[in-house]
């Protein structure tokens, strides 16, 4: 550009400005804004009194790189009502306005939004609210993008006679930043800057729509331009898209550009490749907010491989974001997005081996134990339903080459899924076995398992179904629908003729009938029995009377009537109190601790549990002993050692519930009636009188103590409260081929916490109770760190029977420095525990210590 041309547009700015600073004349201030707006870039017109038409597009090159920004700050401060009182609204909007809408639209929106932020309330604010509010509602968003994307820069482009090999490194310059930057946040700054005086315009559901639409129609743009084999750079938009994801506004863009690139991406292949340079091309940072939208918003997989296509390839941060974050890292409620990713990496022939690969990688981490114990439920049941979800895309051909690997990783994870004391965690590894060896060996042996069905195992079965195209299904619907109301009009006409016909001739044989139906009420062949549910079933074995004959009838392995009489009646004879009970009670016990249901006697485990538990409450000292000594002996399976838990915490709980006392007063066998001289009796004053009526038309809502103070009486557990707790402490770390508490059978562990914590709370404000507790913390202390989530629970739970059971005045003397190190402990599981329950359970804890001690404090206050 030549220098003269450079020096004729600095002088004319010059003179445009002095004009408009000195000059009070409407028309001088008119005629020099208008010599200036024919350097405007969208000025159609082609003649300049200051320019030859050979020079003019030059002198607008220079007006727009190095005038047009300070000539826009010059006018924004001369904004005030007295200035441009002299114009009308007409000359005003042609003549002004038209320096900001159609001059250089980056600029002049960066400038107008700076303004805004500058200014104080006065006419000049108003005025750049309204000329950015024109911004939005005249379309003017979308010259700005389409002006980013004609704008050739390196690296940006979609060429089509380039591969994209030969592309260059990014490279964003510092305008592109300030204005995303700016686009992103126009709500907040209007919002903060108007606050009541804010336009609905710039609110933000309906500003980021407008942004969405503009972003959209230029697209459209982008589209046109490929098809016709121009050049365009979408390296704007990207930086636009990822920037709005990144702050949270996914959701409204998304729900303007989604269905739209859904419709257009269905059988056009240029679509689908803008929409896969759009959404795989923003910034590394941005790419999980943005994946994160994508996978729980898109209906269907093969709708996100049109959007996505292959950039999972392309892109190292999308592939560790789909295969690696979004599965190993976090979890999602919906099933729609393991069904989405899963599904957008076998849609594919060159993503498969991506779906091989992170479906061993799944498998591998399921099965790891210290994945399952570290991990949250919700963690553990979403990494199993993407496991499914990848079985429901898999080909023979996979599955014979990958079989192996498959089945091996498989059963590494099944054993510690089986061998983990959560219910759920147990029938997770249940259903995922049983549907790999289904999946991947049809024909060869599968895993069976008992387990219970519920609305989750349905689920989870769901997945090995690939979803079907929901547009494609709905169409097929309808067709149906159409079709068979067509084929089903005419033989449901035909139908209800051959029934109204059928009718008639009914009516017209019924009274030839009538014999034939009288005959046949006569017969009572037909008559089916009445159901007696209270028919109770007599035994053909008279039942036992003596305790010693009902020993005699449980040791009997052949004669199942007996067995089920005896043990039917075994818990009433006990809770009778036999003269011989202490004598026969631990040998019965032990007769029904090894007692097997060979019989398949109903509610066998009910009168079994039962019948040791009524002994244990009439002969508590005996039983306690043999049991808790019994617990660690070896040649126990697991389940006797949780029935002998049962048994003690069962027995513990009834001996200290308080027993009715029952009013031995005898009944009056004849009621005396009131004499003659009772009933005709008056009170002998007056005042009686008037109180006795007074009384009967009064209504009181409280009127003393409702119902007498109940009477104290001795808790019948406390004497033999520490045979019940102590010896279960003593053995816990021993370890035997058939009991290793420590290792693998956590489960136990678990269940004998749970049962001290009980025992702990039975015997609440006790003597032996304070020594219980200090046993009991230091035994949590110890297992604070364990592993297994269903322990730590446990734990949780003794910790709370142990505020609960012992006086408060005692936790803030003798338990202060146990207390102060179990808070400290809750306040950690409550931060960094992986369990969802452990982190609930601690708050519940926290809340209880927390309320108990404040409780001690203020009632130490208010004695003082």
């Amino acid at each position: 550009m030549s220098g003269d041309i450079k020096l004729q547009v600095r002088q004319l700015v010059w003179e445009v400005q002095n004009t408009l600073s000195t000059s009070k004349d409407p028309s001088e201030v008119s005629q020099a804004l208008l010599r200036l707006s024919v350097l405007l870039p969208y000025n159609k017109t082609s003649k300049s009194q200051d320019f030859p038409d050979s020079r003019l597009s030059e002198a607008k090159k220079e007006f727009s790189q190095h005038h047009y920004v300070t000539f826009l700050e010059f006018l924004i401060s001369k904004l005030s009502v007295d200035w441009l009182g002299g114009l009308g609204e007409d000359r005003r909007r042609e003549l002004l306005d038209r320096f900001f809408l159609d001059g250089v639209h980056q600029d002049a929106f960066i400038v107008l939004a700076s303004a805004v932020q500058k200014t104080s309330p006065s006419y000049k604010q108003d005025k750049c609210v309204s000329l950015l509010e024109q911004f939005l509602t005249q379309n003017k968003l979308t010259f700005m993008f389409w002006e980013q994307c004609i704008t050739i820069a390196t690296g940006h482009m979609i060429q089509t006679n380039q591969s994209e090999s030969r592309r260059q490194p990014r490279v964003h310059n510092a305008l592109w930043e300030e204005l995303v930057t700016i686009l992103a946040t126009i709500p907040d700054r209007m919002a903060n800057k108007l606050q009541q005086r804010n336009h609905p315009a710039f609110y933000p559901e309906q500003y980021f729509q407008s942004l969405a639409l503009s972003m959209w129609t230029t697209l459209e743009k982008v589209h046109g331009a490929i098809k016709a084999s121009n050049d365009c750079s979408m390296a704007f938009l990207q930086l636009l898209l990822g920037k709005l994801c990144i702050q949270g506004q996914a959701g409204p863009v998304f729900r303007v550009l989604l269905p739209r690139l859904t419709r257009q991406t269905h059988q056009d292949f240029v679509w689908q490749r803008v929409s896969c340079l759009l959404l795989t091309g923003v910034q590394d940072r941005c790419v999980e907010s943005l994946v994160s939208h994508l996978v729980t918003q898109v209906p269907w997989y093969g709708i996100l491989s049109r959007l996505l296509g292959d950039g999972v390839l392309r892109s190292q941060k999308l592939k560790y974001i789909l295969t690696h974050k979004c599965l190993l890292i976090r979890h999602y409620e919906q099933d729609l997005v393991v069904q989405n990713i899963m599904g957008y990496l076998a849609d594919s022939q060159t993503r498969r081996p991506l779906l091989i690969q992170t479906l061993l990688r799944l498998l591998e981490v399921w099965s790891d134990s210290s994945a399952i114990k570290h991990t949250s439920y919700d963690q553990h049941a979403y990494l199993s339903k993407a496991i499914l979800a990848s079985l429901a895309h898999l080909n023979s051909k996979e599955k014979q080459e990958n079989k192996q690997d498959l089945i091996r990783r498989l059963l590494e994870g099944v054993q510690h899924h089986i061998d983990s004391p959560v219910i759920k965690i147990r029938r997770l590894g249940m259903v995922v076995a049983e549907s790999v060896t289904k999946t991947v060996d049809p024909d060869g042996q599968k895993l069976n398992f008992e387990y219970e069905e519920d609305e989750e195992t349905a689920r989870l079965f769901s997945l090995l179904t690939p979803p079907s195209d929901p547009g494609d299904e709905l169409e097929v619907e309808m067709e149906t629908e159409k079709g068979l109301m067509k084929k089903t009009s005419l033989p449901q006409r035909e139908d209800t003729a051959k029934t109204s016909s059928g009718c008639q001739e009914g009516k017209m044989t019924s009274p030839q009938s009538k014999e034939g139906s009288d005959s046949e009420l006569d017969s009572d062949d037909d008559l089916e029995p009445y159901d007696m549910p209270e028919d109770v079933k007599k035994s053909k074995v008279k039942q036992p009377v003596y305790i010693r004959d009902c020993l005699d009838g449980l040791i009997s392995n052949e004669d199942a009537d007996r067995m089920e009489a005896c043990l039917s009646v075994c818990e009433q004879l006990v809770r009778r109190q036999p003269d011989n009970l202490e004598e026969v009670c631990v040998e019965l016990v032990k007769i029904l601790l090894h007692l097997q249901n060979n019989f398949a006697i109903p509610e066998f485990t009910r009168l079994r549990r039962g019948s040791m538990l009524a002994t244990a409450v009439f002969c508590p000292l005996q039983v306690s002993q043999f049991l808790t000594t019994e617990f660690y002996a070896p040649n126990y399976t697991i389940m006797q050692r949780l029935d002998m838990l049962e048994v003690l915490v069962g027995a513990a709980q009834e001996l200290s519930q308080p027993i009715k006392q029952k009013d031995t007063r005898p009944e009056p066998l004849v009621q005396l009636l009131p004499t003659p001289g009772e009933q005709t009796r008056e009170p002998q004053h007056w005042r009686d009188v008037v109180q006795r009526r007074i009384e009967k038309k009064t209504r009181r809502f409280a009127k003393g103590a409702s119902k007498p103070d109940p009477t104290p009486v001795p808790n019948k557990f406390q004497t033999v409260a520490g045979h019940f707790f102590f010896p279960l402490l003593k053995n816990y770390d021993s370890r035997q081929n058939t009991l290793d508490m420590l290792g693998e059978d956590s489960l136990v562990l678990g269940r004998l916490v749970y049962s001290l914590g009980a025992i702990l709370y039975a015997a609440a404000n006790t003597m032996v109770a304070r020594q219980m507790a200090k046993s009991l913390l230091e035994f949590v202390w110890v297992l604070r760190f364990h592993t297994e989530p269903y322990v730590r629970q446990s734990l949780l739970f003794a910790v709370s029977m142990v505020i609960l059971s012992v006086p408060a005045h005692v936790l803030t003397s003798d338990l202060q420095e146990e207390i102060f190190e179990g808070q400290q402990w809750l306040q950690d599981v409550l931060e960094k525990d992986t369990d969802a329950e452990c982190q609930k359970l601690a708050v519940q804890t926290l809340m209880l210590l927390q309320n108990t001690l404040q409780q001690e404090l203020s009632g130490g206050d208010k004695q003082q």
